[in-house]
């Protein structure tokens, strides 16, 4: 993975400032949450490409989630969750810190894409099967930022196997 170390100093100082700011949180580590989130970001991407033919903009919704999603699971493997308010942004910045190449303008332009698409804003008009073609490269490259060491990354097919449910007992 081509994550930083959190025993780095500068990483360390980086996320306690965004703890200190409230947008992020300390978290334990939560190895069963981390890999259902990345079967869905996988699950949302595969569905993503399958109805971008009829519905564009819930297609780059889709992919935008899957994105979030495999962001969520970086930071949550590291014992970090992004707080309620201002959270998509939050993770964003996180993975910033946690991901030397990650492209935080980049998810940016997404985040404000997908608030458009989804709520409408006088700025940015709904999402294009252009916008669509962007967001499929961003994930795509964030899976080779991640490496393969994960089961289902994003930008390869997911397995089609689907976790069970842990025994309530």
């Amino acid at each position: 993975m081509a994550c930083r170390s959190y025993s780095e100093p500068m990483v360390r100082r980086e996320l306690a400032d965004l703890i200190k700011e409230g947008r992020i949180e300390s978290v334990p580590p939560d190895p069963d949450q981390v890999a259902m989130l990345r079967e869905q970001a996988a699950r949302h991407l595969v569905s993503s490409r399958t109805i971008s033919g009829t519905d564009p903009a819930g297609a780059f919704s889709l992919a935008y989630d899957a994105i979030r999603k495999e962001l969520t699971a970086l930071l949550l493997d590291h014992g970090f969750r992004a707080r309620s308010a201002g959270s998509h942004t939050a993770t964003g910045q996180a993975a910033a810190v946690l991901i030397p190449a990650f492209d935080a303008d980049g998810f940016e332009w997404l985040r404000t894409v997908r608030i458009a698409t989804e709520y409408g804003t006088d700025r940015h008009t709904t999402a294009t099967s252009a916008d669509l073609e962007r967001a499929w490269r961003f994930a795509e490259h964030l899976g080779q930022l991640l490496g393969p060491a994960r089961p289902s990354r994003l930008g390869s097919a997911p397995s089609t196997r689907i976790p069970p449910r842990p025994d309530p007992r």
